[in-house]
């Protein structure tokens, strides 16, 4: 008889989860029968690509970057490879919106010397780097005490701000170094700074090595030509008939020893040899409450922020110009009330019909967490009147589509580690439980994809000495 696993969540986490095992099913004796139950009427989560009057209209990550092998090599076996679409080179060059007015970010660190972003105090403050001396307190730092310590505090406030909330729509005092840039983190503990940790790298890949892409750091952005959602279609379709939709799970309890019982809103209960929470954390914490009250508290203390994303598409007639870049960001203090804005149509060719843009501003985040709930008509008004100030942009827009993503981006708050160490204690105590997905170890598609082959191949485990015993 093979043995049932469960995954909760049909996200991008719990598919690929899903795919990775089924793919190592074969070594279990008896096999495995996997379902993934998915809550909403569509699999993917955040995940999602509404193509409307020729406009394609993310829901939430817009691509990712092809730096990180697990991804691609999924694409690749997913059959998909054709489908893949490069972002356009103009996609390196991004924007900050400072004092009343869009300022070019400096591609390079050393750029910044002469660049009109920070004022010259603040530009000669990154100088003073090598010269700062590492930390040595092993405690988690806080994103803006970090970058405040090392390279200056308008350095913290403009840039850091604005690049934090453009990615985890984020507190940058309250979002731990360790857990939310590790990489960055790791330069100091490694290499005692910043500077001596890019020159070290510098030397070992040799001068002329590839450092950066349209996306940032090492990375070009990759989507696909209908949408990020593509990726998800695939891995759905890979699924078949494991991927069960509107099947909400309200409980996961220990039936008896390596054994567990999930129960949903409707439908009978499923008895599993493993369970994988592949869901938020904050949903795992109601869901495990009756398992494990430790775990439970531990997954609770993971919060998550929620946005509101407005895609507007005008003609090109209504722009002075048409946008060229990947967008801009708008540190807190300087005015807009949106986090930023992307130049969907000019980071990807075909998310806008011909002769027309495609503008996409999130509203809402850590600090502006009632954004969310605003009306679409309010939404609407923030939104115009802050492209106006920061482009110019007088015209209403002739495509308006308005989106919401309560409790969407999970925050790595300080702390977030030692949260984690007691997750993963936990869950050692009760073997054949995991967890996955964005709320741990990374937010990005990268990130989720990355740790599928770990979870599947420690599922395989689990089940095959379950499968021994019986």
């Amino acid at each position: 008889m093979p043995q049932k696993v469960v995954i909760v969540g049909g996200g991008v986490a719990g598919l690929a989860v899903a795919y990775e095992i089924g793919e190592r099913a074969p070594r279990v004796p008896g096999g495995i029968e996997i379902v993934c139950l998915e809550a909403e009427v569509r699999p993917g989560g955040n995940i999602r690509s509404d193509r409307v009057d020729g406009f394609t209209c993310e829901w939430g990550p817009n691509g990712f970057l092809d730096n990180v092998p697990a991804t691609l090599e999924l694409v690749r076996r997913l059959g998909i490879e054709d489908r893949l679409l490069r972002s356009d080179p103009s996609a390196a060059i991004r924007y900050i919106y400072r004092g009343g007015r869009l300022r070019k970010l400096p591609s390079g660190a050393l750029s910044f010397l002469t660049s009109d972003v920070l004022s010259v105090p603040g530009r000669l403050r990154i100088l003073l780097e090598p010269l700062v001396p590492a930390r040595r307190d092993p405690s988690e730092e806080s994103v803006h005490d970090f970058v405040a310590r090392r390279i200056g505090s308008e350095s913290a406030r403009v840039l850091v701000d604005a690049m934090v909330s453009g990615i985890y729509a984020g507190d940058v005092r309250a979002l731990s170094l360790q857990a939310t840039f590790p990489k960055m983190w790791r330069m100091e503990a490694d290499h005692g700074g910043l500077v001596r940790a890019m020159l070290a790298r510098r030397k070992e890949k040799g001068v002329g090595a590839r450092s950066g892409g349209p996306a940032g750091p090492g990375g070009i952005l990759t989507s696909f030509r209908d949408g990020l959602e593509e990726l998800i279609g695939a891995l759905a379709r890979a699924a078949g008939p494991a991927l069960r939709l509107r099947s909400r799970v309200v409980r996961v309890v220990e039936a008896s020893e390596r054994r567990f019982r999930v129960f949903l809103r409707e439908g009978e209960p499923f008895d599993a040899a493993a369970v994988v929470l592949a869901c938020p954390a904050w949903f795992a914490a109601e869901i495990a409450s009756g398992l494990d009250a430790e775990l439970a508290e531990a997954l609770a203390g993971i919060p998550s922020a929620s946005v509101a994303v407005a895609h507007f598409g005008f003609d090109d007639k209504d722009l002075a110009r048409r946008p060229h870049g990947f967008g801009f960001l708008a540190p807190r203090g300087e005015g807009p009330r949106i986090l930023g804005t992307l130049w969907s149509s000019s980071i990807f060719p075909g998310r806008a019909p011909a002769g027309k843009v495609l503008l996409t501003s999130m509203v809402g985040g850590a600090h502006d967490p009632e954004a969310v709930t605003l009306p679409d008509g309010r939404l609407i008004e923030i939104v115009r009147r802050d492209l106006a100030r920061a482009m110019g942009i007088d015209a209403a827009p002739r495509f308006v589509r308005i989106l919401r993503q309560p409790r969407g981006i999970p925050q790595y708050v300080l702390g977030h580690m030692a949260r984690l160490k007691t997750v993963e204690r936990r869950l050692a105590g009760h073997p054949g439980l995991f967890a996955c997905g964005n709320s741990y170890r990374g937010i990005s598609v990268n990130a989720c994809v990355d740790e599928a082959p770990r979870v599947a191949d420690a599922v395989i485990d689990a089940v095959s000495r379950v499968a021994r015993a019986s």
